[in-house]
């Protein structure tokens, strides 16, 4: 007998059509759905939520930030504010560069007489200008042996603007306003006599 030729239908079935699909032993059929596709998906979503939130917990405790100023009315506050101010600045006084000795507290009493008796007295008189600066040889004396003799050469090399007393600096040079401080913080003691007469010896004219 002849052989049963091939289905024609079957075989130019195009292709793309639906096929059955294969059957499992127990007679339910086999599905072809991408499941491992949509795992991989789904990790890498996961992946890539994990990773940003660990770059931000890194870049928020590694990352430098700068330190707030105070304000500017802040610190003009602090500046200006009088519990805060300190006194001026004073230069440290310095130490004689010789020790008293006769010539050096005649030296001292020409200078004193010739620019600081009209202001400030002599031992027996008083001040002849107006007003007058305190009398150095009597009351104020006793002040005069309490300080350096530094103390006494930066003030007469200053002077005291705010009490009207002039600074020495450009009138007289430093060996000059030495002998001064040395002979005014020797006023309370006994001075020699040719010293006392050069301070009480009537002004020049």
């Amino acid at each position: 007998m002849p052989k049963p030729s091939p289905n024609p239908a079957r075989s130019q079935e195009p292709k793309g059509t639906n096929r059955r699909m294969p059957r499992r032993r127990d007679g339910r059929s086999t599905s072809y759905t991408p499941a491992g596709s949509a795992g991989k998906v789904v990790l890498a979503f996961l992946l890539g939520v994990a990773a940003t939130i660990g770059a931000g917990y890194l870049y928020l405790h590694s990352t430098p930030h700068p330190t707030r100023t105070p304000a500017p009315v802040a610190l003009e506050r602090q500046a200006t504010s009088p519990a805060k101010l300190l006194p001026p600045a004073h230069p440290p006084a310095p130490n004689p560069p010789f020790g008293t000795s006769e010539d050096v507290f005649e030296a001292g009493a020409h200078t004193y007489a010739a620019r600081c008796a009209s202001c400030h007295g002599t031992p027996q008189h008083d001040a002849s200008s107006t007003p007058a600066a305190p009398q150095l040889w009597r009351k104020a004396r006793l002040e005069l042996a309490t300080r350096s003799p530094g103390d006494l050469y930066n003030q007469t090399t200053l002077g005291l603007p705010a009490k009207g007393m002039p600074a020495y600096a450009r009138v007289l040079n430093s060996i000059q306003i030495w002998q001064l401080a040395l002979l005014l913080k020797n006023a309370d003691g006994d001075l020699p006599d040719p010293v006392v007469n050069i301070l009480n010896a009537p002004p020049r004219r």
